[in-house]
């Protein structure tokens, strides 16, 4: 091996690398071009962008960026502002969240493929050329949506050449393909023997059959006998049963679960839905004979599609699920009506991404895997327009929830007595957490997982004065995790939380030694989201409020909706409704070029929004007893009585649903 890549090597590793992307870049345009809403246009725009980053990623690697310089180079080259501008926004992202960079066991495997030696320098080299090769494979979108491929001349001309040439009484010898059935359904158990023993006798009748339909030979001696294949030391170890838990595939993925968990980048949730998928797809495996991590191909990334739009929508809510097998999972799904059939694009792409990075991680302890498997292939695009998927609660919605009894006055606070009114109001998630969704549009569990330490206040100058602002830090702690790197932010909190007490109930429960806003939230038996304890709660007063709550779709999250409608409908640009609510900005040049307002500037944004609690008088703060005597939460009993925390608690909840926990 050379101790620098020459040329004709660099020149290997580009075209390695141009036809891997050139090819994927295809299938993607294919499968969009499947979908109902496909916009060519947009689709080029895209990979012309991406060719755009990667080209400054060539030129200028790690100190890439669309500054003043380049944006005037792009522009002279007659790019428009808004394509740059896009081109800047997916460099930054790119670089901010790590991928700009290819990784090095990657790049050295691609200079050992060309015969190089995988030194400091010849990576370096190899990074340059992958770059520029992923350059030049997105700038040729002609071939993907105008249909102009340079080699099709040359292809039909050897098509054309080949037919006239050949024989016409010639027999074809094209190698037969052999369609093995597949194992019988419902396999939790497969013998990892049998599955060798299929494969050799699939590889001996296949040649069976092409020495049958190859021609006679002439007369020879006795050909020399074929030798019996030894069955290697893999073979013969593999005589007992291969349980789902034993499967490779779910062993490699308790392990990504471990390395997530130990890194805190996935809570109880992610790690339950990852094993739940992994589980999933071994089962699909085994039921098709498959074991090895080479023998897994995008055929059966298809076959688990098919599965999820073949079950019932609610798969997975029920322990059950993971217990049937997949032919009761389809004949469940089967007796459904089609509107109760199949996960939806968001439950399958969020499967599909985890599935992914195990896969990932499987590749990347050396494994053997199809290079060919693309999980872009398999995502979904949602059917239904973001501004359908929920209601948005109106003002007169929103003002009768706080007219419920457990705002203004109730009989106390168990089950439905605090629905029935009366002169008790207590101070808790229900009251406090409800009115924080509604004055500061964060997600529910941003406000259910808020730490003592997340509420805070800063001197500043309003209108020309010294005051105390006061605000919310949303941030990942140990509480809980927060949705993406655009969710952590700070909120300044409206004037009506703290003129109905929230600031002195924070000081109520941190002066108890709690570590959580809302301990009433949690239970030391549950690792269910704490909003869904809300939910809980909640849900039986939204229905008396509202009545036609879920025929109209009007759930928890309608809040969070309703607040960013009611800024939109006041002018509030989109960048500060970005800003305030944690989402990325709308356009790229409001994520790259805006920094966060200022907490004294959000204020006055906040105060548009209406309100719905001017008749509710601020009381004492009074804690749930159990709270202030901190006792163990009544409702993480096994079995929930009539002492609960909230109302319907003896019944299971038909009416919760997962969309809701964002």
């Amino acid at each position: 091996m050379t101790s620098r890549l020459s040329q004709p090597q660099i020149q290997k590793v580009f075209r390695i690398v141009f036809t891997q992307h050139l090819d994927k870049l295809e299938a993607v345009a294919a499968r969009e071009r499947t979908e109902n809403d496909f916009d060519p246009e947009k689709s080029r725009r895209s990979e012309r962008v991406m060719g755009h980053v990667y080209r400054l990623l060539e030129t200028r690697g790690r100190a890439a960026a669309v500054d003043e310089r380049a944006a005037a180079q792009m522009a002279a080259q007659g790019i428009a502002q808004d394509e740059i501008a896009e081109t800047a926004f997916m460099l930054d992202l790119m670089q901010r969240q790590n991928v700009a960079v290819e990784k090095k066991e990657r790049l050295a495997t691609l200079v050992e493929e060309v015969g190089g030696e995988p030194n400091p320098m010849n990576i370096a080299l190899a990074q340059e050329t992958v770059y520029r090769a992923f350059a030049e494979a997105n700038f040729q979108s002609e071939r993907r949506h105008d249909g102009v491929r340079v080699e099709i001349e040359k292809t039909i001309a050897d098509i054309l050449k080949d037919h006239a040439e050949a024989p016409r009484d010639s027999v074809d010898h094209t190698e037969s393909r052999l369609v093995v059935a597949p194992l019988a359904s419902s396999p939790i158990v497969v013998h990892r023997e049998a599955a060798a023993e299929t494969a050799e006798g699939a590889r001996t009748e296949h040649a069976a059959l092409l020495a049958a339909s190859a021609p006679t030979p002439p007369a020879d001696p006795a050909p020399a006998p074929v030798p019996v294949p030894t069955p290697t030391p893999a073979t013969v170890a593999r005589t007992k049963p291969l349980t789902l838990d034993e499967h490779p595939f779910v062993v490699l993925a308790e392990g990504v679960i471990q390395k997530n968990a130990d890194a805190k980048a996935w809570d109880t949730k992610s790690q339950r839905q990852v094993r739940q998928i992994s589980r999933l797809f071994a089962r699909l495996l085994l039921e098709q004979g498959v074991v090895e991590f080479e023998d897994i191909h995008q055929k059966h990334l298809g076959d688990l599609d098919d599965l999820f739009g073949a079950v019932a929508k609610s798969y997975g809510r029920s322990p059950r699920d993971n217990h049937r097998t997949l032919d009761q999972l389809r004949a469940i799904g089967a007796a459904k009506p089609p509107s109760e059939r199949g996960l939806v694009a968001g439950t399958v792409n969020r499967h599909f991404s985890f599935l992914g990075q195990v896969l990932a991680h499987i590749r990347s302890r050396g494994h053997k895997l199809d290079r060919d498997i693309d999980m872009t292939l398999m995502r979904r695009k949602s059917t239904e327009r973001g501004r359908t998927k929920r209601g948005l609660l109106t003002e007169a919605d929103a003002a009768a929830i706080f007219h419920l009894a457990f705002f203004t006055g109730c009989a106390g606070w168990k089950d439905d007595e605090i629905l029935i009114p009366g002169p008790h109001v207590f101070h808790r998630a229900l009251y406090f957490a409800t009115l924080m969704l509604h004055y500061t549009g964060a997600r529910r569990e941003e406000i259910c997982g808020l730490s003592v330490r997340d509420v805070a206040s800063v001197d500043t100058v309003i209108d020309g004065e010294l005051q105390r602002l006061h605000y919310i830090k949303v941030r990942t702690s140990e509480i809980r995790r927060i949705k993406n790197l655009y969710s952590e932010r700070s909120v300044a909190l409206h004037p009506e939380l703290i003129r109905l007490g929230f600031l002195d109930y924070v000081a109520a429960v941190r002066a108890l030694g709690y570590e959580m806003v809302f301990p009433d939230l949690k239970s030391p038996t549950s690792s269910s989201p704490l909003g869904d304890r809300l939910y809980d709660e909640l849900i039986d007063g939204l229905h008396q409020a509202i009545p036609d709550a879920k025929e109209r779709k009007k759930v928890i999250h309608s809040m969070r909706k309703s607040f960013g409608n009611s800024l939109k409908q006041k002018g509030i640009h989109s960048e500060i409704r970005s800003d305030i609510m944690g989402h990325s900005g709308a356009t790229p040049t409001e994520e790259i070029y805006c920094d966060a307002i200022a907490l004294a500037d959000m204020l006055p944004t906040i105060m548009k929004i209406p309100i719905v609690t001017a008749h509710l008088q601020p009381h004492p703060i009074r804690l749930l007893p159990w709270v202030q005597d901190k006792l163990r939460p009544p409702f993480s009993r096994k079995r929930r009585g009539t002492d609960g925390a909230g109302p319907g608690r003896r019944r299971m909840r038909k009416t919760k649903d997962e969309s809701d926990r964002s």
